[in-house]
């Protein structure tokens, strides 16, 4: 592979669909903040409360109404979370592969693995 197809990603030459992903409102403050302590504790609450949530809007709400004020929710959370992935994507690699030259060296790694193997099996 040659290092041109590496490339940064312009986020205006995305195909449609990742473009409508990258407009997402709402998930802005969810980019920076959501680390260990939002998934562990904050994200596992939201979810415990929406599903009661949505075990109410299903119990009162008639049929065609129900299921569909029950399905924004969940929806919604899946726009969000897509959107953060997206995100952190297009930043890992306009800032680790296309900046730095990806190389993928295999034949170098080969042979410091079995250097390092060689070395462990004379040290014991």
């Amino acid at each position: 592979m040659s290092e041109q197809e590496f490339k940064k990603i312009d986020r205006d030459k995305l195909p449609l669909i990742y473009r409508l992903i990258l407009k997402v409102p709402g998930a802005e403050f969810l980019e920076n903040c959501s680390s260990g302590i939002f998934w562990a504790i904050v994200m596992p609450v939201f979810l415990m409360i929406e599903f009661f949530l949505n075990m109410f809007i299903l119990i009162y709400f008639r049929f065609p109404l129900n299921i569909i004020l029950a399905s924004i929710i969940p929806t919604t959370i899946f726009l969000i979370f897509v959107r953060i992935s997206l995100q952190r994507f297009i930043n890992w690699w306009n800032s680790e592969v296309a900046s730095q030259g990806f190389k993928w060296n295999l034949e170098e790694k080969i042979q410091e693995y079995l250097a390092m193997l060689k070395n462990k099996e004379e040290k014991e």
